[in-house]
C-alpha cells in the first residue's frame, strides 16, 4: 500500500544543509494501523507528509497504492489525495462553519448532488456519533468532538489511507481513549490504512500493529509493536521505551528497606500467572510490591513489577534464581 524507497528529505536553512529524513526504506501494509515514533526533530512529520505529496522528497521514491507520488502533478495528484485523509493535533476546523459545513466542504468540489452530499455527511456524523452536533459550531465542541469532526471530514471521500499527525496530543487521557477507539473502528469497519505519528508511546501500544522508530531523520528500528516494546534491539529504542517503564524509588525509601529490590518483567501468559506468590512461598521469603502494572499491547500482556524481597540471604538468592527462570527478565536494583 505505502512504500518508502531510500527516501531522503533535505532542507536548506541559513546556508546550512539539514537532513530531515535520511535514506529511509520500509513498507506499510494495506489495512494496517502503523505507528511512527521518535523524539522532536526525528523526521516523523516530514516523512508523513511525503505520503500525500505535501512534502517533496529530495531523493528516493514514495509509492502509494502502486503510484510513485514523486512523479504525480496537478490533477492526478489532486485525485490521488482524495483517497488520503489527514487529521492534525489542533483539528484545523473552520470556526465560521457548522459541523455539517466543515464536512460537506470537502465534497462540494466534486460531482455530487446536494442531496448526495447531505446523505454522505449524515452517514459520517452517525459513524462518529455526532449526529446531534450537526448544526453546532466548533467553538461549542469539546476537543474530542472536534477531532471526531476532523476524522469524519477526512473520511468524506471514501478515504483509503488516513494520516494522523499527533492526533491525541491536545486531548486528555479519557478523550484520547475514545478517539483511539474511533480510529480502531475506522480501520476495522472501513478497512482504512492508518498511519499515526506520535511521541506518545501509549498511543502506539493501544492501537498500532507495527511501528517504525525514527531518530534524527534515520530509521532506527522497525517491527511489530509487541516485539518492539518487549525486545527492543537498539540502544535508542531501549532508552525511548525505558521512560515509560522505569520507576524511580526515592533514596530515603531505599534506606529503610532491607533485603533486595528487584524489577521483574513478565511477557505473554506469565504476566497473568501467580509466579511471585508461588515462588516466595516455596522459599519462605516475604515480598512487598513497591510498584507494578500489567499493560496490554495488541491484546498481549506485559507486566512490570518492582518488589522488595526480605528474608534469609540464602533463601533470597534461591528465590531470585527461581524467579529468573519463570519471568522474562529479572534485574536487581538494590541489595542490602
Amino acid at each position: 500500500m505505502i512504500e518508502f524507497q531510500n527516501v531522503s528529505v533535505t532542507f536548506s536553512q541559513k546556508k546550512k544543509k539539514i537532513n530531515a529524513v535520511e535514506n529511509v526504506s520500509f513498507s506499510i501494509p494495506q489495512g494496517s494501523v502503523f505507528g511512527i515514533v521518535g523524539g522532536s526533530g526525528a523526521g516523523k512529520s516530514t516523512l508523513l507528509r511525503t505520503i500525500n505529496g505535501l512534502q517533496a522528497v529530495s531523493e528516493g521514491n514514495v509509492i502509494v497504492d502502486g503510484t510513485n507520488i514523486s512523479n504525480v502533478r496537478g490533477r492526478e495528484l489532486r485525485e490521488l489525495r482524495k483517497n488520503i485523509g489527514m487529521i492534525f493535533q489542533h483539528f484545523n476546523l473552520a470556526e465560521s462553519k457548522t459541523v455539517f459545513q466543515n464536512i460537506s466542504f470537502v465534497l462540494e468540489n466534486g460531482n455530487m448532488s446536494r442531496e448526495d452530499i447531505k446523505k454522505r455527511v449524515e452517514e459520517l456524523l452517525d459513524f462518529v456519533n455526532l449526529s446531534d452536533k450537526r448544526d453546532a459550531y466548533p467553538s461549542r465542541l469539546s476537543g474530542g468532538q472536534k477531532q471526531r469532526v476532523a476524522i469524519a471530514r477526512a473520511l468524506a471521500n471514501n478515504t483509503k489511507i488516513l494520516l494522523c499527525d499527533e492526533p491525541t496530543s491536545a486531548l486528555d487521557a479519557e478523550t484520547t481513549a475514545s478517539v483511539l477507539e474511533l480510529l480502531k473502528k475506522v480501520n476495522r469497519e472501513l478497512g482504512v490504512t492508518i498511519v499515526i505519528i506520535t511521541h506518545e508511546l501509549d498511543v502506539v501500544k493501544n492501537i498500532c500493529t507495527n511501528v517504525a522508530v525514527m531518530n534524527q531523520g534515520r530509521l532506527e528500528e522497525l517491527g511489530e509493536v509487541y516485539e518492539t516494546f518487549t525486545e527492543p534491539r537498539t540502544a535508542f529504542t531501549k532508552q525511548l521505551i525505558a521512560h515509560t517503564q522505569d520507576f524511580t524509588i526515592p533514596d530515603k525509601v531505599i534506606e529503610h528497606l532491607g533485603g533486595d529490590i528487584v524489577k521483574l518483567t513478565y511477557l505473554g501468559e506469565r504476566a497473568e500467572e501467580a509466579v511471585l506468590s508461588d515462588t516466595t512461598s516455596e522459599y519462605d521469603v516475604k515480598y512487598n510490591i513497591l510498584h507494578g502494572k500489567i499493560e496490554y499491547i495488541g491484546e498481549k500482556p506485559m507486566g512490570i513489577l518492582y518488589i522488595n524481597l526480605t528474608g534469609d540471604n540464602n533463601a533470597r538468592e534461591k528465590t531470585r534464581k527461581a524467579l529468573s527462570e519463570r519471568v522474562e527478565k529479572l534485574e536487581v536494583i538494590f541489595s542490602a
